[in-house]
């Protein structure tokens, strides 16, 4: 079987501090500006890594939030989500948790309707799954995943999330980091760990190309929302023109595009 580094614990932390960088604190803000969280609303982080986005989506909503769930399959990343739900919800496993698990294999633990918001961070791209036959990558788990985001959304919630656009350059992520941010704390954890994201970038970009990881163009990536039962999608370049932010509503029952509040 090809190797996995998202479940590694190495893989995760080096992840962990890209929220110094000036490229992922814009991604950041647009994602969360796109989800809008509001008060007493359940959302799922989908692919949580060190739980930048949930942090976001806490403040953004004044720690009003009834649930935030956060789902990563790297298991270290429930360190980093623990202290965040310590600091914020004082450890309240209710109102602030980590799950460990898997989203290639669906969200089957997630009742209908249950969310009023699902945010991912860079994150759903990588839905894998093989043909049985072939033992070629495909994107059956990737279609599945988004039909399995629009189940778990209540017909008012909303789906917020980045992706990386095709053929990604993450060199200039890196050096729009280190040109822009002299004043970081820990330049050189913070230069080490981009040296570290620039490896795994390069595994990901030679996966992607195997069609075993999804760098899609928007067009494309539209397209597979709407066959998962969603519309009004909108979206902006951010992350050093990198990634997309897109939010996607549910259609209504008629097939009807609903407008964002």
């Amino acid at each position: 079987m090809d190797e996995n580094h998202w479940f590694s614990e190495s893989c995760a932390q080096a992840f962990w501090d890209q929220k110094e960088g000036g490229p992922y604190k814009r991604l950041l803000s647009d994602t969360v500006g796109y989800a809008a969280p509001r008060a007493n609303e359940r959302w799922l982080d989908l692919g949580c890594g060190g739980g930048q986005l949930s942090d976001g989506l806490w403040h953004a909503s004044k720690g009003t939030i009834q649930e935030l769930v956060c789902l990563d399959c790297a298991a270290a990343n429930a360190k980093p989500i623990g202290a965040l739900s310590e600091k914020h919800a004082k450890g309240n496993s209710k109102l602030f948790h980590f799950v460990h698990g898997d989203f290639s294999h669906g969200l089957d633990s997630f009742p209908d309707g249950y969310f009023d918001g699902v945010i991912s961070g860079l994150s759903i791209s990588y839905a894998e799954s093989k043909d049985p036959v072939t033992g070629k990558y495909n994107d059956v788990a990737f279609r599945a995943l988004l039909k399995d985001i629009r189940r778990v959304l209540s017909p008012t919630g909303r789906f917020a999330f980045s992706i990386n656009v095709p053929n990604p350059k993450f060199w200039r992520i890196l050096f729009q980091s280190l040109n822009r941010d002299l004043k970081i704390r820990k330049p050189l954890k913070l230069i080490s760990n981009a040296l570290k994201m620039q490896a795994y970038g390069r595994w990901l970009c030679r996966e992607a190309k195997r069609g075993r990881f999804h760098y899609l163009p928007i067009d494309q990536l539209t397209a597979r929302l709407q066959d998962a039962g969603f519309g009004n999608v909108e979206h902006k370049l951010s992350y050093a023109n990198q990634a997309f932010v897109v939010r996607a509503l549910p259609a209504t029952a008629k097939g009807e595009l609903r407008r964002s509040a």
